[in-house]
């Protein structure tokens, strides 16, 4: 009786420490994109997979491409989805940034390319180029500041128009979130969205079910070079059959951008090279969070323009993909 009492006793003991360990852990910040988007839904799905497979525990928070290195460099977050080409002009301070980034570090890239879409109403039959140019454009772009409202300003820029221009010649232009401008779209307030998201699209699914009916809006090849060789975005496609037929007609040329995983240079090794090790272990469970994440390859992750932290260096050398 006393060696039961004295087994239940260090049982209790041992779980209250294990939840007293629970209670106190630090709660790490992980910065994604914009409500509705697919990278708000991977950066929970990612989270939570790290939460059940370790002691680590995250907070999902909205953000953007171009906010997550600069919330990052300010301790505001501690983890976070972000761009190739945005998260490297951080790190050195050059346009949009004015300051060097010098807190941001990464556990690799290749997490899901971002893939520019153009969607219009499925009677339209001009491209990209030709709607910025039409009359009275109704658009939607995601909030100001995010990494695809730069694109698009960049698009605005190349073909000589602006925001203010689209509205003079009697156009409408809404700002916000995937589930406003899809919201919007529904309405009839807008006529086109322009975003980034991993395929297939959340947005772009909701939308093809929903009564208004839509098609993908070709992007001309230049503007596709221009992006490319002006800065730095990938040049990719939307594969035929993503979509349905009654939306996409065959294969589909876009711009692209890489996602790479934020980190802070302030997190400790240990921290770092257990959220890198989980990951890495559960690759098999990424395409139940998101498809386009099951093209992640730890063997080439660590290959990334923004430097790596020590804890994620540590893990790939001891799989031996790093020298």
């Amino acid at each position: 009786m006393r060696k039961f009492i004295h087994s239940s006793m260090k049982l209790a003991t041992t779980l209250a420490v294990g939840l007293s360990l629970q209670a106190n852990a630090q709660t790490l910040e992980w910065t994604t994109g914009q409500l509705g988007g697919g990278w708000y839904g991977m950066g929970a799905g990612l989270s939570n997979l790290v939460m059940e497979n370790s002691d680590l525990v995250f907070k999902v928070v909205p953000g953007g491409g171009k906010d997550n290195p600069s919330k990052i460099q300010a301790g505001i977050s501690q983890v976070g989805m972000g761009l190739d080409f945005l998260s490297y002009a951080a790190l050195k301070g050059t346009d949009p940034y004015t300051y060097e980034h010098d807190k941001i570090r990464t556990i690799g890239q290749g997490w899901s390319d971002n893939i520019f879409h153009f969607i219009g109403p499925k009677d339209y039959t001009g491209n990209l180029e030709t709607a910025l140019k039409d009359d009275g454009l109704r658009i939607g772009v995601n909030k100001m500041g995010s990494s695809d409202e730069l694109t698009f300003a960049r698009i605005m820029a190349h073909y000589g128009t602006s925001y203010d221009d689209i509205r003079s010649r009697g156009g409408k232009v809404i700002n916000g979130n995937y589930s406003d401008l899809n919201s919007a779209f529904k309405d009839g307030q807008i006529d086109f969205i322009f975003n980034a998201q991993g395929v297939p699209g959340s947005s772009v699914i909701e939308l093809a079910n929903s009564r208004r009916e839509i098609k993908l809006v070709d992007f001309p090849d230049e503007v596709i070079d221009f992006l490319s060789t002006t800065y730095g975005y990938g040049k990719g496609s939307i594969a035929d059959g993503v979509y349905s037929s009654e939306i996409q007609d065959g294969v589909k040329k876009t711009p692209i951008m890489g996602t790479i995983m934020l980190v802070s240079e302030d997190l400790s090794d240990e921290t770092v090279y257990t959220l890198t090790k989980t990951l890495v272990e559960n690759t098999d469970k990424f395409g139940a969070i998101h498809n386009s994440l099951t093209g992640f390859d730890p063997a080439t992750a660590w290959q990334t323009s923004v430097p790596l932290h020590p804890g994620a260096e540590k893990l790939y050398k001891e799989l031996g993909y790093m020298k």
